[in-house]
């Protein structure tokens, strides 16, 4: 689901979800650059809020994605990070604070990842200025993707890609969204 028409620069972004349960789901709620001012992927940024392995249901991630273009970009984030709670059993509200200076990655209000962006982030892209790319408007996606694409299932650690016969037992192959809301400040 990608909401269209609609791009923020700097906020508290925020997604009630339930998210999935089941072998190789992937779902994420990420914002992605309006325009790609310094390049295409990942020059111009990605902000991962929530990123998810449907068969570890109390684990997420959050990271963004910058400098060089694909495949000579840079992560940084959160890495996997365990909470007390099964995400697939109930909502719980994933978000972020991005400002000119950094961005933090909350669950349900209380952060628990925070990186600094007030830097030269170049890594081989044409960034002039501190804080480029997260300096220019980005939009929501929601989505649910299957199997091991982009190295997020290492089918050395999760097996091969996920079978149809694996598909047909998914406990809750869904994700429930709640809201999405965006605060702005000045």
């Amino acid at each position: 689901m990608e909401i269209s028409g609609y791009a923020w620069t700097y906020g508290y972004f925020q997604a009630r979800a339930k998210l999935p349960n089941g072998y190789d789901l992937w779902p994420a709620i990420w914002l992605y650059p309006q325009t790609n001012t310094y390049g295409t992927w990942a020059a111009s940024g990605e902000i991962d809020i929530m990123e998810y392995r449907g068969q570890v249901n109390n684990t997420i991630l959050g990271t963004i994605q910058y400098g060089a273009q694909w495949p000579n970009n840079a992560a940084l984030g959160s890495g996997a990070t365990a909470f007390p709670h099964d995400f697939s059993a109930n909502y719980h509200i994933f978000g972020v604070q991005w400002n000119k200076t950094t961005i933090s990655w909350l669950v349900d209000g209380k952060p628990y990842f925070s990186t600094n962006i007030n830097r030269n982030m170049s890594t081989g892209a044409p960034y002039t200025a501190f804080g480029q790319p997260f300096d220019k408007p980005f939009f929501w996606i929601l989505n649910v993707a299957v199997g091991v694409g982009g190295n997020f299932f290492p089918t050395n650690v999760y097996g091969p890609q996920v079978t149809p016969a694996q598909a047909s037992q998914w406990a809750q192959p869904n994700m429930y969204v709640d809201y999405v809301s965006v605060s702005q400040w000045q």
